[in-house]
């Protein structure tokens, strides 16, 4: 596919990630589907977004989200597009940090080897929390999560938040949501066709 499909899908991944983070934060669960999308994704070592995201339906909720993103409509997920924007930020520091991007590659690979549990489990989800606080939890600003305390509070749900804000890119940019924008909002009708 075309380089704005490209982008549009990494663009909903990091979304989705986030809607996700916000779920948790607000209600202490999410989508479930959605999740384990969200948590492969970071397990993968493809660079290709086709072979991360195996289909538009599974960015369902990162699709619904870039459409909001990219409308008029934006105060309803302003918390979602601020943790998005951040996540890029981080990720522009982290690129620069060979040490910390290092010890990701590592626990990642050391994930993707073990055979025990899967990336739903919370053993996996609290090494992928772990490893986001001693990484991208240690750059600056750090991203202060709004919502509920009880759900904040619980560990088990802390570590599924700081499982997904362990994103990582596929290729979608900020500046890509200003620049392309028409040509974005024409990638979601086209890949939601195909994904129905």
């Amino acid at each position: 596919m075309n380089k704005i499909n490209n982008q549009t899908l990494a663009l909903a991944g990091i979304l989705q990630s986030v809607m996700l983070v916000d779920q948790l934060a607000s209600k202490g669960e999410c989508d479930a589907d959605c999740s384990v999308v969200s948590l492969n994704s970071i397990t993968s070592t493809s660079a290709n977004v086709y072979e991360v995201f195996e289909s538009p339906v599974q960015l369902s909720i990162g699709m619904a989200a870039l459409k909001v993103a990219l409308g008029k409509q934006t105060k309803s997920i302003q918390t979602v597009i601020f943790y998005a924007l951040s996540l890029i930020n981080l990720e522009k520091k982290l690129m620069k940090n060979s040490a910390l991007l290092n010890v990701i590659s590592t626990e990642i690979s050391a994930l993707n080897k073990q055979e025990f549990f899967e990336i739903t489990h919370s053993n996996s989800i609290a090494r992928l929390g772990e490893l986001y606080k001693t990484t991208l939890g240690e750059l600056n600003p750090r991203i202060m999560v709004k919502g509920e305390q009880l759900h904040l509070s619980n560990q088990r749900t802390a570590n599924h938040i700081r499982a997904l804000l362990l994103w990582k890119s596929q290729g979608g940019k900020t500046w890509h949501l200003i620049l392309n924008k028409k040509k974005i909002l024409s990638a979601i009708d086209a890949l939601d066709r195909i994904g129905s």
